[in-house]
Parts: C-alpha cells; structure tokens; sequence
C-alpha cells in the first residue's frame, strides 16, 4: 500500500494472486479503520462541542456552531457491473466523501466511499453521528448567545444540500 504499487505488481512479486492480495489489503484497511478512527477521530464529546463553539464564536463570530458538514464528489472511473450507483446529477462517476470540520477546519467525521448518485443528506442521515442527534442526546443543552439575551440550540452548518431541522442551519 505505501508503495502504490498495483495489485499485478505485488502478485508478480510476491508470488500470490492478485484476488489473494486484494482480499489481504481489504483486511488490513478494515482492521487499521476499525482500530485507528477511535483514536484519530473520536466522537466529540459535548465538553468538547461548547468549546468548539467558543471558537467559532471567536473565529468566525457564528454562535452555538459547533461544526461545519459538507460532501465532496471525487471523480473515479466507472466501476465494473456497477450500474449508475456511482454516476452523479454532474453527469460522472463519483464517490462522495462527507466530513465534519471545527472551527480550525480538524476533521471531526469523514464518511467516504458513498455512492455518486447519492445526495449529503442522505448520506449524513446514514451516519451513527446522524442517529445520535435524532436521539436527541448528542448536542450539549441549549445556551445563550454571548452578549445577547437569547437561549439558541448548538447547530451544525451546511450547505443548501442539508435539510433544516433545529440543529442544522
């Protein structure tokens, strides 16, 4: 993988076949996601999300925002027996790759691989993250805005691909 070596290559090399090496590097990714994203990327707790808004308020005076989500199309080839699952309303295949920034523009949630046809929401909607705000546990209690004597909820901020609901601007 760090090589960037393909698949053929590696098979020569190694003397394994390709289908072999695919599954091996499939295994390893699946592993390294499942046991790096919680230390890399853990869910913000909401301690974290107040002080979070306390940067937004400073950095780009937005009250209770404690993140910015958008999705990104990244152009890819078409895949084989793939249909039009990854071809997009911009007329080509595409995966969709969502994050979730702070105010610093860290990552805080990175969804990728979702197929081109599908829209932001949809995708956010699919998310644990998505669950936990339906819940209705995830956000921090509602607060005031500073200087101001309005109590608001803590939002996310999106593009027009969004919905609105209460915690989602």
């Amino acid at each position: 993988m760090a090589t960037s070596e393909s698949f053929r290559s590696l098979a020569f090399a190694f003397r394994i076949s390709q289908s072999f090496i695919t599954r091996i590097v499939r295994i390893v990714l699946e592993s390294l996601s499942n046991r790096l994203t919680p230390i890399v990327l853990p869910t913000p707790t909401q301690e974290d999300m107040i002080e979070i808004s306390k940067d937004f308020w400073k950095k780009w005076n937005f009250p209770n925002c404690v993140n910015d989500i958008d999705g990104k199309h990244r152009r890819i080839f078409s895949p084989k027996n793939s249909g039009s699952l990854f071809f997009n309303y911009k007329d080509y295949f595409s995966i969709v790759l969502l994050t979730i920034v702070d105010a610093n523009c860290k990552f805080v949630f990175v969804d990728i691989g979702s197929y081109g046809k599908e829209g932001d929401s949809g995708i956010f909607t699919k998310t644990k993250i998505s669950e936990k705000i339906n819940n209705g546990d995830f956000f921090p209690p509602n607060a005031k805005i500073p200087n101001f004597d309005q109590i608001l909820p803590y939002v996310y901020v999106g593009d027009e691909a969004f919905r609105l609901d209460p915690h989602m601007m």
